[in-house]
């Protein structure tokens, strides 16, 4: 590593992420990247072993997260990073051996604010791989390069996000009112400084929901974050968010059974393929796609009109 190689701190914001929080930490540990001086595991009240499992491992800090969202957890590691260089990363992820190097290179070659790679979903059983099917489609998901991969370039938003510790301290961090969300909210204010670089060298893999159940509740929040997102931004609002929120308006209207029928048949054309290939993939995927479609929808209308609020 050359000396003028910017130091790294690896921020991780977790809650009861017992079950993942090891081989995140272990593809943390292989980077090869020299510059890495710390990693930060802030801890939203965990009742698990995540706190734990995350200390045994070299150059981990594990903070209180009194506030316990992934915001407030962000902004404590913003606080107190020795790193020059922030590379955000998830407790269910899993990175590949050269992720922060290539997140640092990118940063430096691109002179962008922030950059990133795709989420690469990897589910068990045949729910959960269809719920990482869904979570790379563009009929379950949308087109965004994070979710269904592409050329490297300027984008929107990208999947966690590395950037310079500074530049966000001057932008003012994550919001700290973002329940969700608070990665793409950052993202439209860190673009004037440099823009959003999506690199396609750089990867990970993610664990998804495992159950339907857990998936509706996810999106349903992912909605309401979005909605407070456009509340705040309202010039970030692209038309394709408006899909899911329609849908679910218009199945409320007379026009509800032809609309539901062109929603039938594009799942079925989506999921035909799979069908050919492996049928309990194809079924979970089925089901996942309106699994997110409408909680989002409804979470996304809620949201335009109530703010999302903290749990307890």
């Amino acid at each position: 590593m050359s000396s003028a190689a910017p130091t790294v701190t690896v921020a991780v914001p977790t809650l009861n992420e017992a079950q993942h929080i090891e081989a995140c930490l272990e593809s943390v540990g292989a980077q090869s990247y020299g510059g890495i001086v710390e990693v930060l595991v802030v801890d939203g009240g965990s009742t698990d072993a995540t706190r734990e499992l995350a200390a045994r491992f070299p150059m981990v800090r594990v903070l209180d997260n009194p506030d316990r969202i992934q915001s407030a957890g962000l902004n404590l590691a913003l606080a107190q990073a020795r790193g020059q260089v922030v590379v955000r990363v998830d407790g269910h992820c899993r990175l590949a051996v050269d992720y922060v190097e290539r997140c640092v290179t990118a940063l430096v070659e691109t002179g962008a604010a922030m950059v990133g790679g795709a989420m690469q979903p990897v589910g068990g059983g045949w729910v959960g791989a269809g719920i990482a099917k869904a979570l790379t489609s563009k009929l379950g998901a949308g087109p965004a390069r994070f979710h269904v991969g592409g050329p490297s370039g300027f984008v929107d938003t990208v999947y966690l996000g590395a950037f310079r510790r500074q530049l966000a301290l001057e932008v003012g961090g994550y919001a700290p009112e973002a329940i969700t969300n608070e990665d793409a909210e950052l993202a439209i204010r860190m673009r004037p400084h440099g823009g959003i670089w999506f690199d396609a060298r750089i990867k990970s893999s993610y664990t998804p929901r495992s159950g339907l159940a857990q998936l509706g509740r996810q999106f349903f929040r992912y909605g309401g974050g979005r909605a407070a997102t456009v509340r705040q931004h309202p010039r970030s609002l692209s038309p394709r968010q408006l899909a899911a929120p329609l849908l679910v308006l218009m199945l409320l209207t007379p026009w509800r059974l032809p609309v539901l029928g062109a929603y039938v048949a594009a799942l079925v054309a989506r999921t035909t393929p799979e069908w050919r290939r492996d049928p309990g993939v194809a079924l979970g995927l089925m089901l996942a796609m309106p699994t997110m479609h409408l909680p989002w929808g409804v979470g996304f209308l809620r949201g335009l009109i109530t703010p999302l609020r903290r749990s307890a």
